[in-house]
Formats: C-alpha cells, structure tokens, sequence
C-alpha cells in the first residue's frame, strides 16, 4: 500500500513539475520491463539449479509457516529435514501435497546450504519461464516501437 501512494505522490509532483503524462507512462513502462526482465533472468537462474541439482527420492513431513517469508514445504532426505527452495502453494496444500508420501524431488548441498526443488517447484519454474519471457519480449517490441526504433 505505501508503494502504491509513493508511486501517486512521484506522479503527481512529477506533473506539477510540468512532465508529460506521455513521458510519465514511457517511464512506468521501462520500470514494468526492467521487472519482468529481472523476473527472467530469475527463472534462468533457477532453471540452473534444477539442473546441477541431483535427482532423489524426499518424504514430504509438512508444511512450515515462516513470519518473513512465507510457507515451505519440509521434506526428509537421508534421515535429515530440508525445506523446499520455492514457497509452497498455501491455497491448494491438500490436493498439492500429502504427508509421509514419498515425491521425486532435485536436491544439492552446497556447504550448509542447500537447493531443494520439489515437483511443484517444477511447475513453477516451466510456466514462469516462458511467461515471463513471454511478457518481457512483447513489451521490449511495444516499446521499441514507442520510441520509434
């Protein structure tokens, strides 16, 4: 919420300040593809990680609520627990995943940290991959041809 009336009170003072609203939206619109680029290079960089991470067998245990960041999903690997990478979906938690069942999963230790990809995270990375891709090329084409180029 504070973002949003930040964003209103630049537009504003920007507008009082005699730019044009044409100026304004151009400059929203690069701010919007700098996110969905940066939002494909993250799903580059994760789609790594699914792939130098070693397939192996995990035994789903729960699910844990963290007051910073969100859910994840706690599996057991080789008698130890290691959450997930990517939060767990909080919505569907019945149907996406089940206690003491067995899933295959990509794991690596790297030190004392870890990289976990569960098959949900599977999913997430293979339609966010290609959306966000998606979504940052048509709007890099918009506003090439905004510009004139």
């Amino acid at each position: 919420m504070e973002f949003v009336i930040a964003a209103v009170i630049i537009i504003v003072l920007l507008l009082i300040l005699g730019v044009s609203p044409g100026i304004i939206m151009g400059g929203v619109l690069v701010l919007i593809e700098l996110g969905l680029v940066l939002m494909t290079g993250f799903f580059i960089f994760s789609l790594v990680l699914l792939l130098i991470a070693r397939p192996i067998k995990a035994e789903f245990l729960r699910i844990y609520v963290s007051d910073i960041v969100g859910t994840f999903a706690v599996y057991r690997i080789d008698g130890e627990e290691y959450h997930n990478t990517f939060p767990a979906e909080i919505m569907f938690v019945d149907k996406i995943y089940h206690e003491g069942k067995t899933y295959d999963a990509r794991f690596r230790k790297i030190g004392k940290k870890h990289i976990l990809l569960d098959w949900y995270s599977y999913i997430v990375i293979g339609v966010g991959l290609p959306v966000s891709a998606a979504l940052a090329a048509g709007l890099g084409w918009f506003l090439l041809q905004f510009v004139g180029l």
